[in-house]
């Protein structure tokens, strides 16, 4: 009854930006009204959704998030009509599919295992088990600009009182990344490519250099993308957090 009623209020409350965008690409969708159905015990947000660029053939995706850290929904609706979920976590990766009179078909498998010295979502959850405030910069060799970024925000987040997290971008090379880390004076820590779902489902694999600010215990503000000079960055992050500048 739960479940009924919170499928009932969803599809009346008015449709933020995001959640319209989901609902224009299921408006013409086979089986649209059960997959909006799904979403609801599956805990996607559709308030947070993320859609992604058409695919070569017209195939339309976006991606939302659960409320659970490394949980995320998957909606893809084909050229010809055909929708499909997905939720996805770093251990598992559940399908579900809906036959000709829209009855869910559900399967699941078990997510490649990932390697021990990556950026995880276990490693995210432990930061921000912490509580204090800061970034998380994903950088990489290949992009100089994100190279700069880091020495940049190294000097803003020790003005602010913040700490700095930094990631390697997981298609970098790692040989060459090593060399330009150790040139440029960043930590070893920075050569941890970043895994899991979390912080590549927020688009963090998009761009070098990406950055996510974080504050108690949540990850806040959109993925901020490109170079930012000093203050730029500085507002940027203030923005983030809510916080007037200073």
């Amino acid at each position: 009854m739960k479940t009924v009623a919170l499928v009932l209020i969803l599809a009346a409350a008015p449709a933020g930006p995001q959640e319209g965008a989901v609902r224009a690409m299921l408006s013409e969708a086979r089986c649209a009204e059960a997959a909006l159905r799904q979403l609801a015990p599956w805990g996607a947000e559709l308030d947070g959704a993320l859609t992604d660029p058409p695919g070569p053939e017209g195939t339309q995706s976006a991606r939302m998030p659960t409320g659970t850290l490394g949980v995320w929904v998957r909606l893809v609706v084909a050229p010809a009509g055909d929708v499909w979920l997905e939720r996805v976590s770093a251990e598992r990766r559940e399908t579900l599919r809906f036959g000709s009179g829209c009855e869910p078909d559900t399967s699941s498998e078990a997510a490649p295992a990932e390697g021990g010295d990556g950026f995880t979502d276990e490693v995210l959850a432990s930061r921000l088990a912490r509580r204090d405030a800061g970034v998380i910069l994903v950088w990489s060799p290949h992009m100089p600009l994100s190279v700069d970024q880091h020495a940049v925000l190294a000097a803003v987040t020790r003005d602010l009182g913040m700490a700095l997290v930094v990631a390697l971008d997981p298609s970098a090379d790692a040989g060459y990344a090593r060399r330009v880390a150790r040139e440029r004076g960043l930590p070893e820590a920075a050569l941890r490519p970043l895994a899991g779902i979390e912080l590549p489902f927020r688009g963090m694999t998009t761009h070098a250099p990406s950055v996510q600010v974080f504050t108690d215990g949540r990850l806040v503000g959109p993925v901020l993308y490109g170079y930012r000079a000093p203050e730029a960055a500085r507002l940027a992050i203030q923005r983030a957090l809510g916080e007037p500048p200073r």
